[in-house]
């Protein structure tokens, strides 16, 4: 059985929202480990997010700092996604 045919992502695209530490990093890892072309990550911490970028590959990560608690925020993030 191969698991990359299974539950491969070869070519997608993803956003992460909490993505630049933690679980939410793990995430980001897991979804380049499966093929995703792009995974865009937001969070509120700047530094923190671009750590994450940085350690994965801005060819592959992209950042957008996004305060999800604020229906705001989500407008923008939904805005600069799309």
């Amino acid at each position: 059985m191969d698991i990359q045919s299974l539950f491969g992502l070869d070519g997608r695209v993803a956003l992460v929202t909490g993505g630049s530490r933690g679980i939410g990093k793990m995430f980001v890892e897991g979804l380049l480990a499966a093929g995703c072309a792009r995974v865009y990550i937001s969070a509120r911490k700047v530094e923190q997010m671009q750590a994450t970028i940085d350690e994965f590959g801005a060819d592959k990560v992209i950042g957008i700092p996004a305060d999800l608690s604020q229906m705001d925020g989500m407008q923008q993030l939904a805005d600069a996604i799309s």
